[in-house]
Order: structure tokens, then sequence, then C-alpha cells
């Protein structure tokens, strides 16, 4: 049950789906520029969901291949209204090890009174590795309508140690721990 919520949670940051929204780009740069309110400062930092499974794998020659599965979120909200989101899932079976990871970077702007806020990515990247099929690997940019904008809700917890986000698909949540890197 616990490895379908983390599926299920880790398909609901990765499709996102809501409305379009138009972007903040720095037309010099091509970066976000920022939102256009203020990020609470409770909520300005880096915070993390992470799990990984005991079980690691060794191939015939004693090599170690890495973590039975691994899966990984990481939210990083700017003061300037901009954000970067990190995702990483991984497995290894049977020797075959395959991972996903995905960037994205854009603006968020927060409603306080409703403690929610809308990420609004305006660039990103996606990655797969599968060592047993290295042709199918993937390097690339997001395409433009994968770039979707989505508004998730949020809730502090007292000592600014972690985060709690639900949206309407995932309404029971996922805790994000507090970190630095």
């Amino acid at each position: 049950m616990k490895m379908r919520f983390l599926a299920l949670m880790a398909l609901v940051i990765l499709s996102v789906a809501c409305k379009k929204g138009g972007s903040d780009i720095d037309p010099e740069t091509g970066e976000p520029s920022g939102g256009t309110g203020k990020i609470p400062s409770e909520l300005v930092g880096k915070w993390s969901y992470g799990v990984f499974s005991p079980t690691n794998f060794w191939d015939y020659n004693g090599k170690y291949s890495g973590n039975a599965y691994e899966q990984a979120l990481v939210f990083e909200f700017h003061p300037n209204g901009t954000y970067e989101q990190y995702v990483i899932n991984s497995t290894t079976s049977y020797n075959c090890r395959t991972e996903a990871y995905s960037y994205f970077k854009g603006t968020v702007k927060v409603n306080e009174a409703n403690h929610t806020f809308t990420i609004t990515p305006t660039r990103g990247n996606y990655r797969g590795f599968y060592s047993c099929a290295p042709r199918s690997n993937i390097n690339r940019d997001a395409r433009k309508e994968e770039l979707r904008q989505e508004t998730m809700n949020y809730q502090v917890e007292a000592g600014k140690t972690g985060i709690k986000l639900s949206d309407a698909e995932a309404p029971q949540g996922v805790r994000l721990e507090a970190i630095s890197w």
C-alpha cells in the first residue's frame, strides 16, 4: 500500500494538471523573473521527501549495483518568487538499473490566507537511464505542453522542520523535511 502511495505521489507531481498560465520570463536571461507576490519566510528554503530500499544489489563480480528502490522529491523556494523542483525514481531488478530524473524551474505564487501555492514551470529537463537497454536512455528538455501549472496546499510545521503538501488528487499528502545542501 505504501509503495502504491509513493508511486501515486510521484505521478501526481510529474503529471501536473491544472490551468495554463503565463510565464514570467526575463527576456534578457531566459530565466524566471520571480512571482508577483512575496514568498513567506517560513516557506523559503529546501524541502525534501525521500525513501530508499534497505535492499542492496551486487553484481556477479562483486560490484555494487545500487539500492533496490529509491524515490525523492525536492522543492527549493527562493525569496524572489522562483522555485526549483527535483524528482528522482530508481529501481534495480535482475541486475538492471532504471533511473528517471526530472528537473523543473519556474515561478511560485503563494496565497497565505488559503495556505496554497501555485507553481508555474518555465523550463524543465527529463533524463532516463536504463542499464540493460542503453539505447532507450533519454536526456531532453521538457516540451511546452509538459510545463503545466499546479496548485498545492501546504502546512508548515512549527519550527520550520517540515511541510505537508497535498492537492485534490492526493488529499492525504506527503511530508517534506527541511534540508540544506
